[in-house]
């Protein structure tokens, strides 16, 4: 067997092999013997057919397909064996470049065959610059007037409905409208587009926010008319982008009185005591965000003047890898809120492709930011603490609860995960980084990003029973 290697686009190293007649020869034999000796065919005994009987019931090409079929996955995996340089480098199997229907036509057992085949290898880093970067990034500054508009979410939430008759809507208000949509050209209601009797809530993130400014303090029976155009969000879309007027009945207000922010509520909606210690955790959530997101930033700026230093080839292996990562983190965050039954209609394989192509640019951001830490990680041998593995692996197991998860495969993910933090904060403080003030910085062409949770009041309901959130 004669095999000469060749480097190939994408981190690719291709195989060109020949192979002489004799191995094909005695693979063919093998299989047309042991086809010979199991094989049952009518009106013999098994094992008892004449070889050109039991060839004819077989067919010569798919015997050509069962030999040709053996002899290069025999021939590959001798031909990697013999370069343990490939190898060790190698990623995932092997890929046939030359056209397997021409080569089973072409085929003859016993007659040397020759073929061409690539597999991927980890790719070649190089890095022109890996310290002394001088950035900007944007500082966030904690607001701590969230503290009171998270508050407020709860009171509303808390708060006691009741029937208002003596004043005009105000925001927060709990409402019952008639709602009629005209089309402005034709003065024509249109159907299926209005309801009667519809309760709305007087609060811009609730309905329509122009509609909701323009209640704002009209009385009971009194009917308030908005212009507008039939917003992409609503139904039905047929109507989208119609020139629309709004008509407005007001027929009952309920306000809502709320509770006071005192001790009690405090320990209604935590397992603080006390509203002042609830007021503290919230601002320390608050901090701690904006802390989070200037380092975020800081990271991001540092990440993207590495990367511009970066030449890589990445192989088509590793980014299949991490798109099937990207999608199915995203498919089970979609799954664990919708029903099963609709998850299944939802996610076909059409839909699945599309993810991954819209995936695509961030799986590629993610990999370069990967191998380009990696080869930081290298240079300056950064070593991962293994009694720290270790204590992460014993935490994640503890909240994961599940026996299905292999310890010794988490506990390599968690070293790789690990090794790229430490790769980052080398990053960082072998960097200047200047901290500007939030939005002076030209914002980017936004990146895909992975669906993940938002944070909402009931994320804090839950977090405040823990001493840590």
């Amino acid at each position: 067997m004669k095999v000469t290697l060749e480097k190939l686009p994408a981190s690719q190293i291709g195989f060109d092999i020949q192979v002489e007649g004799a191995k094909s020869q005695a693979i063919y034999d093998r299989i047309v013997k042991d086809l010979t000796r199991t094989m049952q065919v009518p009106g013999f005994r098994k094992g008892k057919a004449p070889t050109q009987i039991v060839l004819r019931q077989v067919g010569s090409q798919r015997l050509k397909a069962n030999v040709l079929e053996e002899l290069l996955e025999k021939t590959l995996n001798e031909a990697l064996a013999e370069n343990k340089e490939v190898k060790d480098k190698a990623l995932g199997g092997f890929q046939l470049i030359t056209d397997i229907e021409t080569l089973v036509q072409t085929f003859t057992p016993g007659q040397e065959v020759n073929f061409k085949a690539a597999i991927d290898v980890e790719p070649e880093v190089t890095l022109n610059k890996y310290q002394g970067f001088t950035v900007k990034a944007e500082e966030i500054k904690p607001d701590l007037t969230e503290v009171d508009r998270t508050l407020n979410e709860f009171q509303v939430r808390k708060a006691t409905i009741v029937p208002i008759e003596d004043r005009p809507v105000a925001l927060n208000d709990v409402v019952t409208v008639d709602l009629k949509v005209l089309d402005r050209a034709t003065g024509e209601e249109l159907p299926d587009a209005g309801e009667a009797d519809f309760q709305l809530d007087v609060d811009e993130k609730a309905f329509i926010p122009e509609v909701v400014q323009a209640i704002v303090g009209a009385e009971i029976d009194s009917v308030v008319e908005v212009e507008s155009i039939f917003p992409e969000e609503y139904y039905p879309e047929e109507y989208v982008g119609k020139e629309i007027k709004y008509v407005v009945t007001i027929k009952s207000i309920k306000g809502r009185e709320l509770p006071a922010l005192d001790d009690e509520f405090a320990q209604s909606i935590s397992d603080k005591e006390t509203i002042s210690e609830l007021r503290e955790l919230l601002e320390k959530r608050v901090i701690d965000e904006a802390e989070s997101k200037t380092q975020a930033n800081k990271e991001r700026a540092v990440l993207e003047a590495l990367t511009a230093e970066l030449e890589v080839d990445l192989p088509a292996t590793l980014l299949q890898q991490e798109l099937d990562f990207l999608v199915r983190q995203q498919a089970s965050y979609l799954q664990e809120r919708i029903d099963p039954a609709m998850a299944k209609q939802l996610f076909t394989k059409e839909l699945v492709e599309e993810m991954r192509r819209l995936n695509q640019p961030e799986a590629v951001t993610r990999l370069r930011r990967k191998v380009a830490l990696d080869k930081i990680a290298e240079e300056e041998k950064l070593a991962v603490d293994e009694a720290a593995i270790k204590e992460r692996v014993a935490s994640t197991l503890e909240v994961l609860k599940d026996p299905n998860i292999d310890p010794a495969r988490l506990a390599s993910l968690i070293r790789e995960e690990m090794r790229t933090e430490i790769a980052v904060e080398w990053l960082i403080e072998h960097s200047e980084i200047e901290l500007v003030e939030q939005g002076s910085l030209k914002p980017e062409p936004e990146a895909i990003e992975t669906i993940s949770p938002e944070t909402d009041a009931d994320a804090i309901t839950v977090d405040a029973t823990s001493e840590e959130a």
